[in-house]
């Protein structure tokens, strides 16, 4: 899963079920079962997602195993948002924060209000997910979980972006980038100045735009992610062509013609 090779992790992922099954592990064959749902929701298999999370959560309520209930919950939901069906989705992390809260658990119960919270997006209740995106900061902070509270900075300010509040969204994103930096998450620090370069431009301000997707664009190349520094990189073109400075778009061209030859070359 780290390498991003989820064949091979869905095979073994598939192949721990099996010898779970064998050996009448019900706690074993919950969590393989999880596992097989998570690389099936990376791969796009969102039906076998709901299938695996569905079955993971029947097995731990007869387990009567409330930790793995709570995670397979959370699981399940996450499918069924990725489904589309935000009903569903809703009642399954309705029901893992209830088990959340029963336990004191702040960590899952952060991450379920904001999931809760991306729903309620998902359904056009801003003002709703603004509230679970400050409850879910609250608690990230009282445990300095700085990339959780990076995230609902992240969830905030694309609320803002969505209402057209520019300057409120380039504050959460500023917000995020320090948080991120402070952790050391890499792959967030990049995304979180792709979204500071788009917002600057929103705002008319394209030079900084530049600056910023020039900044994501280093980040992602140097986490040798192409496609997402091609992604930055014609943004940052495009702002540039709004200051009129032909040099710095000759710059900026040269380097993304260099940089999509050398990913068709691969």
């Amino acid at each position: 899963m780290t390498r991003r090779d989820l064949v091979r992790a869905g095979e073994a992922y598939e192949a721990a079920r099996r010898m779970a099954e064998s050996l009448d592990d019900t706690k074993g064959l919950i969590g393989a079962l999880n596992d097989i749902g998570r690389v099936a929701l990376s791969r796009g298999d969102v039906p076998l997602a709901i299938t695996s999370h569905g079955r993971a959560v029947s097995l731990a309520r007869q387990l009567g195993a409330s930790d793995l209930l709570m995670v397979s919950l959370t699981a399940f939901g996450t499918a069924e948002h990725q489904a589309g069906r935000l009903e569903e989705a809703e009642r399954q992390y309705q029901a893992a924060l209830n088990l959340a809260q029963q336990k004191a658990d702040q960590s899952a119960e952060a991450t379920l209000r904001n999931n809760l919270g991306l729903v309620r997006q998902a359904k056009g209740e801003v003002d709703q997910a603004a509230q679970l995106f400050r409850q879910a900061m609250a608690l990230n902070q009282a445990m300095g979980n700085l990339e959780s509270e990076a995230s609902n900075h992240v969830n905030l300010g694309l609320l803002a972006e969505a209402r057209q509040e520019y300057d409120l969204a380039e504050r959460e994103f500023e917000r995020a980038l320090e948080l991120d930096k402070a952790a050391e998450h890499q792959t967030a620090i990049a995304a979180d100045l792709a979204r500071l370069g788009l917002v600057a431009d929103r705002r008319g301000f394209p030079d900084r735009g530049v600056v910023y997707l020039e900044r994501a664009y280093r980040s992602y190349l140097a986490q040798e992610d192409q496609a997402q520094a091609v992604s930055a990189l014609t943004q940052a073109v495009s702002c540039a062509r709004k200051l009129g400075g032909d040099g710095e778009v000759a710059r900026l061209e040269a380097e993304l013609r260099r940089l999509t030859s050398s990913r068709s070359g691969r």
